[in-house]
């Protein structure tokens, strides 16, 4: 048969039962314009308490968080941490809601605590009511009524912006001399002080403060040209002392974009390496915790020693809160010695920021620890395997505790941050159980005695918080130094803006200059009087006997960081800074 014949041959006709395909579901029809819009108006029409959803800006399930990052960051496209975030959410690792962003909570607070439909936050203040209090908040721009946070859009989960938040290492660069500096309690700590920024201006005065934050002005960045070196600032500028959380250091980006943000005011910068993080070596079986207020002390005595002038400003975030605020109601509990013209005291810390402070130490470690939290789970074990190799690399010096048993070394079974707090941070510190560790430098404990001026930030979706801040707020409410600010979304040690993203300083980077700031000017009548008539606080004693420094090396009172001689400065070629060793 030809191949044209089989070009012309028909097929056969089949029936219509065979040909019969099944027929496409009908698209949805799109609504019309006028019932857009009554919708519209019907929303509108909502009370501001069923808009002010603080689980989602829309007024959806918090189950949809979810599918919010994933679509948001599929439309970005330029964020790694920022697509993970969205795929673990969408497996639903991301998706549990922490407690702390319950309806219940946000009606108690009214509409300022949640995001309106644009995803702008307005900052909700808690303190005193006092004249000191009221007039520092008073002096922050950024946390008055009219003022926004904007969270980029990209980052609504709490989850994708607190991974996301810890990317900002990769975006700005700094350039420290190291100081190491012996403690009182035979440990050393490293002293990072800011040189210049890198790849910024060599030189020049330093540039003038920057303007207060306006519509145009609000989402400023700090650019390298921002940072005057540290050889042009005068011997009396403030000294600004940042501390990391746990295992962390000044390589970390919440760290150096704080110092950029302090540097850019014309203060002496330097970040504070806890003993044994970041190349700073363990020279006493006594770890880091967070009730241990040493090695701030010996920060605070090196930098006074080195600038007796000036002024010294603290800040730290995530566990360093709990340390600066542990230092802090110890000293301000105790008699204050002569100062340097003869007054009543020594113009030692001026103010304090602390930024996502965990207030219920108790519940926030025991959320970290249940299996029905998956999230929990994933911060808990990520956090547990930095321990395991803090105390795999210092398992030498913690062994020669005497109060550390052999069997307590079995890292590879520890999973949790509770294991490694029963078997070793308690026992080289002297604590009876991690119950009473806990309690030691639990906010509600220590914020009635200081007498610093001291902002608390934090974020009601942060991860990490676990409960309700009812009981800490009742106790700030009867102080005169303490104020509480936080904001419906950024995560833990995030609070990126929309705008600058991972590129520039957060929204605490911002508050925490301006309070700063607040602090070093002069105060009115009012202020001082109410700092003067706040009362004697209620003494917290500093853990560490005269028995424990001699067990922990440190002799007879240890060794005083202000007591050597000049720093001799040589090169350190494995973490490329320069070390100034006081040892």
């Amino acid at each position: 048969m030809s191949r044209a014949h089989l070009k012309k041959r028909k097929r056969p006709k089949k029936c219509n039962q065979q040909i019969s395909r099944r027929r496409a579901p009908s698209r949805p029809r799109r609504r019309s314009f006028e019932a857009r819009v009554g919708v519209a108006n019907a929303e509108r029409a909502m009370p501001d308490r069923a808009k002010a959803r603080p689980d989602d800006a829309r007024g959806r399930e918090p189950s949809t968080a979810a599918e919010d990052a994933a679509s948001s960051s599929g439309r970005v496209g330029g964020s790694a941490f920022a697509t993970a975030a969205a795929v673990a959410a969408a497996a639903g690792l991301l998706c549990a809601a922490s407690p702390s962003s319950s309806s219940s909570s946000s009606a108690r607070r009214g509409p300022r605590s949640g995001p309106d439909e644009s995803g702008e936050c307005e900052p909700f203040v808690v303190h005193g009511g006092g004249a000191l209090t009221r007039e520092l908040v008073a002096r922050c721009p950024s946390l008055r009524r009219d003022a926004k946070y904007h969270p980029p859009r990209w980052l609504r989960n709490a989850h994708a912006q607190t991974l996301a938040g810890y990317a900002r290492t990769l975006t700005i660069f700094l350039k420290y001399d190291r100081q190491i500096v012996r403690c009182a309690d035979g440990g050393q700590v490293g002293l990072d002080w800011l040189v210049r920024a890198r790849f910024g201006r060599g030189g020049g005065p330093p540039p003038p403060p920057p303007p207060p934050p306006s519509s145009k002005t609000r989402r400023r960045t700090v650019t390298a040209d921002d940072i005057p070196p540290a050889r042009d600032l005068p011997p009396t500028a403030p000294v600004f002392i940042m501390l990391h959380g746990i295992n962390g250091g000044s390589h970390e980006g919440p760290t150096k974009w704080a110092i950029a943000v302090a540097a850019s005011r014309g203060w002496r910068c330097v970040a504070l390496n806890l003993r044994g993080c970041n190349g700073v070596k363990l020279a006493s079986p006594k770890v880091y915790c967070a009730a241990s207020s040493e090695d701030v002390r010996a920060a605070v005595d090196a930098s006074r020693a080195r600038f007796p002038r000036a002024p010294v400003l603290l800040a730290g975030y995530s566990l360093g809160t709990y340390v600066i605020g542990t230092y802090l109601a110890e000293e301000d509990s105790k008699p204050k010695p002569p100062g340097p013209d003869g007054d009543d005291g020594w113009p030692g810390v001026a103010a304090a920021v602390l930024v996502s402070c965990p207030m219920d130490p108790h519940s926030s470690h025991r959320s970290l620890s249940d299996p029905e939290r998956p999230a929990g789970m994933m911060y808990n074990g990520a956090i547990a395997s930095e321990l395991r190799r803090y105390f795999a690399r210092h398992r030498k010096n913690v062994a020669e505790h005497p109060d550390v048993e052999d069997d307590a070394f079995e890292l590879s079974s520890m999973r949790t941050i509770r294991a490694f707090e029963e078997s070793l941070i308690v026992k080289t510190h002297g604590f009876k159980d991690v119950e009473e560790y806990y309690a030691y430098f639990s906010p509600a404990r220590i914020i009635p005695s200081i007498r610093t001026p001291t902002l608390y930030l934090s974020a009601r979706d942060d991860p990490f918080t676990a409960s309700d801040s009812v009981e800490v707020e009742r106790v700030i409410r009867g102080t005169a130094h303490v104020a509480l600010a936080h904001v419906a979304k950024g995560g833990h040690v995030a609070f990126l803006e929309r705008g600058v993203g991972l590129f520039g300083p957060c929204w605490t980077d911002r508050v925490l200059g301006e309070f700063l700031a607040a602090a070093l000017e002069e105060r009115s009548e009012d202020a001082r009087a109410a700092h003067e008539g706040a009362g004697t606080p209620a003494a917290v004693a500093r853990r560490t006997p005269a028995a424990a420094l001699k067990a922990a090396g440190g002799g007879e009172g240890g060794v005083d960081a202000a007591a050597t001689d000049g720093p001799r400065s040589h090169a350190d070629p494995r973490r490329g800074v320069h070390i100034m060793s006081k040892l």
